[in-house]
């Protein structure tokens, strides 16, 4: 996917549509059914196993990698997708997708590199 995206920003590039008047740097959160699973599950999933006796459909409709973040008071689960977008344009020149509990800060030095 990444290929993909940076041969469609040299694509952008060569046609003209470089960033020149800004950059806007945002987060958007991708909420995920919430898991009903057991304590012993959460734990194991916290150490970035999967739970022996889920058989290969349960494995399938669990999202082991998604976390809970805050925002406004809110509680969601899931994942963000970091943007950078030029300002002008309004095209998306990077992008970044973590679990939802990773603070936007600490992908910004690589959405603007």
């Amino acid at each position: 996917m990444k290929r993909l995206f940076d041969g469609f920003s040299d694509q952008l590039n060569r046609a003209g549509y470089l960033a020149r008047k800004g950059q806007i740097v945002d987060a958007s959160i991708i909420p995920v059914p919430v898991q009903r699973n057991t304590r012993e599950d959460n734990a194991t999933v916290k150490q970035g196993d999967v739970p022996e006796d889920w058989g290969s459909n349960k494995r399938q409709q669990k999202s082991t990698d998604a976390r809970w973040t805050k925002k406004n008071g809110k509680s969601y689960y899931g994942y963000k997708n970091h943007l950078q977008i030029d300002n002008e344009s309004k095209l998306i020149r990077n992008y970044d997708t973590t679990d939802a509990s990773v603070h936007d800060s600490q992908v910004f030095d690589e959405l603007l590199g």
